[in-house]
């Protein structure tokens, strides 16, 4: 896996922020890979500098669970709730919900034992950033969830639509 300077990085992700292109395009001239475009965005989105520097450490079986239950509860991509929560790789994530759906609470204790690694504390709720960043993000979400309301209410409609016109076709049998 290579490893990105984190100057190298926030130069990127700058970019991005600028409009100078989608990730796509960034990806292309900047010989990165998308994805890690998108990574380096919501982490700088929501830790600032500090989410583009090389991070160590490892984690609980209790902080994965509350990752878990929030990604659960907020049906957020592990991408997503990996920005959140300052996990810098996303598919960390994923490994922590195959071994949860695999072997259940226990296997999320850590079982890694060939290097330790320095302990770390993390923050198990999402941290607090810049009160506009949040303010917007809560507002994107908000509009999301407007949206996602608006289409389940058609959907109910057209199938209760659909419902009538079956009944009112089908020849009473009395």
């Amino acid at each position: 896996m290579e490893k990105y300077e984190t100057e190298f990085k926030l130069k990127v992700v700058e970019s991005f922020l600028a409009g100078e292109g989608g990730a796509k395009l960034l990806a292309r001239r900047w010989s990165v890979p998308e994805e890690k475009i998108r990574a380096w965005v919501s982490h700088y989105r929501w830790h600032g500098i500090s989410g583009l520097r090389p991070k160590r450490g490892s984690y609980t079986g209790h902080f994965k669970l509350q990752v878990l239950a929030h990604q659960d509860r907020e049906r957020l991509s592990s991408r997503q709730v990996a920005a959140i929560y300052d996990i810098r790789n996303p598919n960390q994530v994923v490994v922590w919900r195959r071994a949860l759906d695999d072997g259940g609470v226990a296997a999320l204790e850590s079982t890694r034992q060939a290097r330790p690694m320095k302990a770390q504390n993390p923050n198990p709720e999402p941290p607090d950033t810049d009160g506009a960043r949040s303010h917007r993000a809560l507002r994107e979400e908000v509009e999301r969830l407007r949206a996602e309301v608006a289409y389940l209410k058609k959907l109910q409609a057209l199938v209760r639509d659909r419902q009538a016109a079956q009944k009112e076709r089908k020849p009473s049998s009395h």
